[in-house]
């Protein structure tokens, strides 16, 4: 039986990747502007509810940004705030209170230099699909693509917009306690996922420590 969750009772987060890098080996910039919205359930599962990625003008840009606000919601929205960038999440941060009455939580989010760029995104995406705790929606082509090619596809924008949501604009998760029943969910859904036996082993010893970390504080 298919689990529905309801989309109310998750923890939604965006991130806004600026596209301002250029490629090491023609000097011109080929990175696509990059929006990502994931939701985020209590056991750490990811469900991707909108991306895109393009090139826009910026003050395009910035509508697009609060467009997707109003739409969605999220509790954080990063933005990519190295170099001068850090200016457009001011903007954007004034235009919202402007057409909403209100500020949304923009975070400036800088990406570190001295970290190799597809190891940041293996490292940081790969455990969540090896879990079984990772959703794309059938017609997010793109980024499967870029997932199934990396790190040699064409482009890299989605995934790496979709790694700093999960890691750098999300807040760290801890497991709270939770009911012999969910425990049991968690448990079937794994197996339904078709995860290996031993993975699905691994992942239940690691979600009782946890508990028993949880059960102590």
């Amino acid at each position: 039986m298919t689990q529905q969750i309801p989309i109310a009772n998750l923890e939604k987060y965006g991130y806004v990747d600026l596209a301002a890098g250029k490629d090491a080996r023609t000097k011109r910039k080929t990175a696509r502007q990059c929006i990502v919205i994931g939701a985020r359930d209590w056991l750490s599962r990811w469900y991707w509810l909108y991306i895109w990625a393009g090139k826009l003008t910026t003050s395009d840009l910035k509508k697009k940004i609060l467009d997707t606000q109003e739409t969605y919601q999220p509790r954080r929205f990063g933005i990519e705030a190295n170099g001068m960038q850090v200016m457009f999440g001011s903007i954007v941060r004034d235009e919202a209170k402007e057409r909403f009455g209100h500020g949304i939580k923009v975070m400036s989010i800088y990406q570190p230099t001295n970290v190799d760029k597809n190891y940041r995104i293996r490292t940081g995406i790969e455990p969540a699909i090896l879990q079984g705790r990772f959703f794309l929606q059938k017609n997010e082509v793109d980024a499967r693509v870029e997932m199934a090619g990396f790190p040699t596809a064409a482009t890299k924008d989605i995934i790496d917009a979709i790694e700093t949501c999960m890691n750098r604009v999300a807040p760290k998760q801890t497991v709270t306690r939770v009911t012999d029943n969910e425990y049991e969910e968690y448990a079937k859904y794994l197996r339904a996922s078709h995860m290996p036996t031993y993975l699905i082993e691994q992942e239940m010893k690691k979600f009782k420590a946890q508990q028993r970390n949880a059960t102590l504080h």
